[in-house]
This record gives structure tokens, C-alpha cells and sequence, in this order.
């Protein structure tokens, strides 16, 4: 069985003033893919693509933009730092036994496709 890592860190900065603002960001990776947002109160100010090799402010025009000088070199480089910990990782976790958990109840598989609504024999 094949099974697919992924590594996912995620950061809220919160602080109390007279206005309450939440402050998130996200690092993740994979073999194939990864992701580095920053949002403010739940809307998007910023994020790598990785496939156009930019950083993106989708924020509207009429808007003060959060540029973030230097991010996407950053983000880049935060996903070579989060590849190594995920070949760690996966080191490290490539001799720990497999939990077998035995299923609670009886479970009985069909060989053909259960048809609603008609008579199915289970043999």
C-alpha cells in the first residue's frame, strides 16, 4: 500500500486591541505541490503560485494591497525546507508498525454489485 504524506503548518497571530483582527498563515507541501497563504479576518492578502513563479495580491484594486517584498523567494524557500522535513519525517515513520485495528462487527463483502430494489443472493 502506497500512502501519500503531506506536510501542513499552519499559524494564527491574534492580538486584543480595540478592534479584534486574526491573522492566519499556512505552509504545506507535498511530492507534487505546495501552498503559502497569508489571509486577514478570513480574506486572502497574499499567496505563492508556484506555477506562474509569483506572488499573487488578489486583492481588488480599490483596496490598500499588503505587498510582502521578497515572499515568494521566501515561499520558495520554505518549500525546500518543508520537503526535507517530510523525507524525515517519512524516515522516521517507515519502521513504526502499522496499527491493526480488527473491526468491531462482522463485516461480509459481495462479490457482485447489490442492485436496489431487487433480490441479491449472498452466498
Amino acid at each position: 500500500m502506497k500512502m501519500k504524506l503531506l506536510l501542513f503548518v499552519c499559524g494564527i497571530l491574534s492580538g486584543t486591541a480595540e478592534v479584534f483582527h486574526e491573522d492566519l498563515a499556512i505552509v504545506g507541501c507535498s511530492d507534487s505541490d505546495g501552498e503559502k497563504l497569508y489571509s486577514l479576518d478570513g480574506e486572502e492578502v497574499w499567496y505563492a503560485d508556484f506555477k506562474k513563479q509569483t506572488g499573487v495580491e488578489p486583492q481588488p484594486p480599490f483596496v490598500d494591497h499588503v505587498s510582502v517584498p521578497g515572499g515568494y523567494e521566501q515561499a520558495v524557500a520554505n518549500q525546500q525546507i518543508c520537503r526535507s522535513n517530510l523525507k524525515n519525517s517519512r524516515i522516521g515513520m517507515k519502521d513504526l508498525p502499522l496499527e491493526r485495528d480488527p473491526p468491531s462487527n462482522v463485516v461480509v463483502y459481495n462479490r457482485n454489485e447489490v442492485e436496489l430494489g431487487e433480490q441479491n443472493t449472498l452466498i
